[in-house]
């Protein structure tokens, strides 16, 4: 009985650690790695998406029914690169699929130039608490462009809601919200229960 309890609580974390980023291009496959922070164990890469100077779409590909999710920007080319840019602030993002943000906007203050390189982050913390992460390196370029709407599409079920007393004020990023909620704790409290029980 034990080594069925441990058996599902482990298959319930190899299954939250699955997310990717679609675009831009993610550094690559992590899907053994997800829990390394910051990149899920990818280091960077010089496979660069062109993006937008002013801001660009971010489409990435969760597989659990809802993640805490955080977007982040780092100014550099190396795996020195520190994640300091909040471009969009914590949001619950429910049901899987793919997400896609039109343009997420680069704040005018950071001066960014043509040619300048950067990593963007993801950061998922799925039901069971543990944080996933992923990167995808990035060129600001004054030609590239926003992903077309047919590519920016999000599935039918999926969503996101900001988190805190933001929550009626959404920023302007085109994706609809949802309003179905989660078990939050459910999954977390099945893990603390199942850990009590086995070393009881």
């Amino acid at each position: 009985m034990a080594a069925l309890l441990i058996g599902l609580a482990l298959l319930l974390k190899l299954t939250s650690a699955h997310f990717s980023v679609e675009y831009p291009y993610w550094r690559g496959d992590s899907y053994s790695t997800q829990y390394t922070r910051p990149c899920g164990g990818v280091n960077v890469t010089n496979n660069r998406t062109q993006w937008p100077l002013d801001g660009g779409s971010i489409l990435f590909s969760p597989s659990h029914p809802w993640a805490i999710t955080y977007i982040n920007l780092g100014l550099g080319s190396d795996d020195t690169v520190i994640f300091n840019i909040s471009l969009i602030e914590n949001f619950n993002q429910t049901g899987n699929g793919t997400l896609c943000f039109p343009k997420v906007n680069i704040p005018p203050e950071l001066g960014l130039t043509a040619g300048s390189h950067a990593s963007i982050q993801v950061i998922q913390l799925s039901e069971l608490g543990s944080a996933l992460y992923n990167c995808a390196d990035i060129t600001f370029s004054e030609n590239a462009e926003l992903l077309s709407t047919d590519k920016c599409a999000n599935s039918s079920g999926i969503g996101w809601e900001p988190l805190g007393a933001a929550a009626s004020t959404p920023p302007d990023t085109g994706v609809g919200y949802l309003t179905t909620a989660y078990p939050t704790f459910m999954y977390s409290w099945l893990s603390a229960l199942v850990f009590i029980w086995l070393w009881n």
